[in-house]
């Protein structure tokens, strides 16, 4: 069952350098093809609508001009498209942005051209050899080769919105007979406050970081800890 869940959850949790916990949620293949498929018809329009006016005004510019300005311009909406929005602020193509996705780094910020460049210039070489995309299915964070080589997540954009559930009321009030930094009070509230969308061994780990202050580990850390948070709340 536990690795069942693994493979449904698509949150990632990523810790920073600066000890700070972020969650992206990794978006699936199939909506990533979607995505791919709206790309398609987006730069077909393009090509089309720049064909008819170069065909408009091929008889000022020459039958091998207009050609070469034709190629010149499926070269770069072919390969430079899905770059020029990546690194944008929005940080997705125009297919991915419908349908509320976005390119990250590993860390969560936006991607640099290099690896945007990379990314899409390997979508060339997965295109030609078909079993190469298949990657993404397999992969824990549906990462697919160019990903892999980049260093890019494609995720959705809209934040997660983790839902603040209340732990297990305490059973008795524990007077917290030492001083607390305004940061360390907090803390102690906020485990109360979300302890509830917690595992009991999530509650047991985090607990334990505080024996110094509660004198105790596992469970009745956390007793303990949610009877000073109890005492905090009545004091306020």
């Amino acid at each position: 069952m536990l690795d069942l869940k693994r493979r449904i959850d698509t949150l990632q949790m990523v810790e920073l350098a600066e000890g700070m916990e972020i969650h992206l949620r990794t978006a699936g293949p199939f909506l990533r093809l979607i995505a791919w498929f709206l790309d398609l018809i987006i730069e077909g329009i393009a090509l089309i609508f720049l064909y008819l006016i170069i065909t408009l005004i091929s008889p000022v510019m020459g039958e091998a001009v207009s050609e070469g300005v034709y190629l010149l311009s499926f070269f770069l909406i072919w390969w430079f498209y899905p770059v020029f929005f990546e690194i944008s602020p929005w940080g997705a193509t125009l297919g991915k942005r419908a349908l509320g996705l976005r390119v990250v780094n590993e860390a969560g910020g936006g991607i640099t051209m290099g690896a945007s460049m990379i990314r899409n210039f390997i979508r060339g070489v997965e295109v030609m050899l078909p079993f190469l995309p298949l990657i993404v299915f397999f992969h824990p964070r549906f990462q697919r080769l160019g990903d892999l080589a980049a260093g890019t997540l494609v995720v959705y954009s809209k934040p997660r919105i983790d839902p603040v559930i209340p732990g297990p009321p305490p059973l008795e009030k524990v007077p917290v007979n030492f001083s607390l930094s305004r940061e360390e009070e907090a803390a102690i509230l906020a485990f109360r406050y979300r302890g509830g969308g917690w595992s009991e061994a999530r509650r047991v780990e985090l607990s334990n970081h505080l024996e110094k202050m509660t004198g105790e580990i596992g469970l009745k850390g956390v007793s303990k800890l949610m009877g000073m948070a109890h005492w905090l709340e009545e004091q306020r």
